[in-house]
């Protein structure tokens, strides 16, 4: 007798029928399909109320820190996102980027684990340090600012300094229990903002969100012609948040997604990942092969280790398969040479891939 809601869920998940899963086949379809797609998911996730909640919040970029590293200054700046929430990040500007020589720009977004330090290069705990000494590769915000792109990294919700107080009960029964800068409260974070209606999906792409706006007015970011020179990147979950902000907001020119683009049912379902990777109805809209299609016909790069347990039981094929579907929408475009997936020997990391892809497309 198997008293598991793993079958059932697999069946239900099977049996639903999707409401938008790409099927369009010329360019006039996939943009309504796109405009629908989005305004669905808008008010589903909660943004639609977080608009409603943040009208009238003027954002005042506040700097707290200035340091000059080598080959580039490091900024780090408040930014004001909601009613009493607060969002620290670093600008990273290389050494001869201003408002008359301006550069492309990335925002680079942390994993679990990870933190706008970590991102950066920054070691500002012990467990930072031996964080950047164990996972140097993870320092991609360091990489891009040395390859001369401006650098937004923020601490996205429940990361970094935004890792939330230790809650009452865990206080009661683990009274030593004390929390890194390496944490993250997605859980809790999740949990309350579904209770009220909103989605910690939501809150995150906000918050990228309100950090492109600041970006697109930066001087020392590039623009062609009428939009600003801006991509983004991010392993694992900072890949699952690139993926969302590049598919919901067109600001964004080029994405890069490492470690994230497997399936719903392939990955997460078999996987159980965090709470961030769920958001309520979401599964009935469409998979993570739909989501990518919204960023179509914008260069996309994502890349999967061979070995990455988070490909699900079926390995690479899983991606694979995401990847083939997401492909279907770049062909509507005649857009095929700007999605490319590669598949490196190796398990869950950032590999570097899309440092070149940027170069040659953003």
């Amino acid at each position: 007798m198997n008293y598991s809601y793993k079958t059932f869920f697999q069946k239900l998940y099977q049996n639903q029928k999707k409401q938008y899963v790409f099927d369009s086949k010329t360019r006039e379809e996939a943009l309504t399909w796109q405009r629908e797609f989005r305004e669905t998911l808008r008010k589903s996730l909660g943004l639609e109320q977080l608009e409603i909640l943040a009208s009238g919040l003027t954002e005042v970029p506040i700097v707290q820190e200035e340091v000059q590293e080598d080959g580039y200054l490091r900024k780090k700046i408040v930014l004001e996102t909601l009613p009493d929430v607060f969002m620290p990040f670093y600008m990273l500007i290389p050494d001869g980027t201003d408002r008359k020589h301006p550069s492309r720009a990335m925002i680079a977004i942390p994993a679990h684990g990870a933190n706008k330090n970590t991102v950066c290069g920054v070691g500002k705990t012990e467990e930072e340090c031996a964080k950047i000494r164990s996972t140097p590769l993870e320092c991609y915000g360091r990489e891009f600012v040395r390859r001369g792109f401006v650098v937004f990294c923020p601490d996205p919700p429940g990361y970094g300094e935004r890792v939330e107080p230790i809650a009452g009960e865990d206080r009661n029964f683990m009274p030593h229990y004390e929390k890194s800068s390496l944490d993250s409260s997605c859980k809790d974070l999740s949990e309350t903002a579904e209770a009220m209606g909103l989605s910690l999906t939501a809150l995150e792409i906000w918050d990228l969100k309100r950090l492109l706006n600041y970006a697109c007015s930066c001087p020392e970011v590039e623009w062609k012609e009428e939009d600003a020179r801006i991509g983004c990147c991010g392993f694992s979950g900072g890949g699952q948040y690139a993926m969302w902000l590049a598919a919901l907001d067109d600001r964004v020119k080029t994405a890069i997604v490492s470690g994230y683009v497997h399936g719903y049912y392939d990955s997460i379902l078999e996987c159980h990942l965090c709470p961030c990777n769920y958001a309520p109805g979401l599964w009935q809209l469409g998979d993570i092969s739909d989501i990518c299609s919204l960023i179509a016909p914008r260069p996309l790069f994502i890349e999967n280790g061979l070995g990455d347990v988070e490909n699900g039981p079926g390995g690479i094929e899983g991606p694979r398969k995401q990847v083939e579907k997401i492909r279907k929408a770049y062909e509507v475009w005649h857009a095929e040479e700007l999605l490319l997936h590669e598949t490196p020997e190796g398990t869950h990391r950032w590999y570097g891939g899309g440092y070149k892809f940027a170069e040659n497309f953003l």
